[in-house]
């Protein structure tokens, strides 16, 4: 049985995010994801407090 986390690795999450929407810039997934996982990770960023502009320029 897995422990219950409490805690969000908040790095971890937003390289999976940019990770993800990379290889959806090149092709690799399906590019009408884009635009969910941009704001994935603008909503991952407001809720940990953290700038969301750091993302603006994707």
């Amino acid at each position: 049985m897995m422990a219950r986390q409490d805690t969000v690795d908040v790095v971890g999450l937003l390289t999976k995010l940019a990770e993800a929407q990379h290889k959806a810039e090149l092709g690799e997934l399906d590019p009408r994801e884009l635009p969910g996982l941009v704001r994935a990770q603008r909503l991952v960023r407001e809720y940990a407090g953290w700038p969301v502009e750091a993302d603006s320029d994707r």
